[in-house]
């Protein structure tokens, strides 16, 4: 019975966040009451709040849902093959940026954004940055993997260029969601190239043409 509990308590759970994204994409989050939400997940509003204390912890629950989500994808991008640095890590990149608007709308991001900004020490503010450094450390875990394959320099910090690469894509990130109009082609675009950059430093290839010369 214990089992069954969970399940139905991790069902009703999806179906509010369900409910919550799909009316947050469709009237806005400020208009999106806690009233219509329950409605849509066909749950009391009680059963809302016994859930999420407020709806920006239901937004803060969306954006830690799209990181566990992109987290998983990008594993099993890793554990495969890579033909070079460049296509490896703008690869991994492409993943957490194409799933960005499956849950959320620029708009929301941008919701998100400025109230982890401007509430850093709020439990919203740190389980949005925890959740960037999770994105972060994952793109570390890359850069070693090409280090151990011979495609990047072996003594580079590789979690911090996993960090350096994710302020690269999350600088991009917000350009794209500053700009409702922008298309995500040319955030991908912009990406390839600054990514490609970066890498022709880290590339062990590179040094060793250096040296020959």
């Amino acid at each position: 019975m214990t089992g069954l509990r969970e399940r139905q308590k991790a069902g009703r759970r999806r179906d509010i966040l369900a409910a919550a994204s799909q009316l947050f994409a469709r009237n806005g989050f400020a208009d999106t009451s806690v009233e219509a939400i329950a409605a849509l997940a066909e749950v009391g509003t009680g059963t809302v709040y016994n859930y999420f204390s407020s709806k920006g912890d239901l937004l803060m629950a969306l954006v830690a849902l799209d990181g566990e989500q992109v987290r998983a994808r990008g594993k099993r991008f890793i554990a495969g093959r890579h033909a070079d640095p460049a296509t490896a890590l703008y690869g991994l990149l492409a993943i957490y940026i194409d799933h960005s608007l499956v849950h959320l709308t620029k708009e929301l991001w941008r919701n998100a954004m400025a109230t982890a900004l401007t509430q850093a020490d709020s439990p919203f503010g740190i389980g949005y940055f925890e959740n960037d450094r999770l994105l972060a450390e994952q793109v570390g875990e890359l850069v070693a993997v090409l280090q151990a394959d011979g495609s990047l320099k072996s003594d580079i910090d590789a979690a911090q260029a996993g960090s350096a690469l994710f302020i690269i894509v999350n600088g991009l990130f917000m350009q794209f969601v500053a700009q409702e109009k922008m298309p995500k082609t040319q955030l991908h675009a912009r990406l390839r190239a600054q990514v490609a950059l970066f890498v022709a430093g880290l590339s062990a290839e590179t040094v060793l043409q250096r040296k020959r010369a």
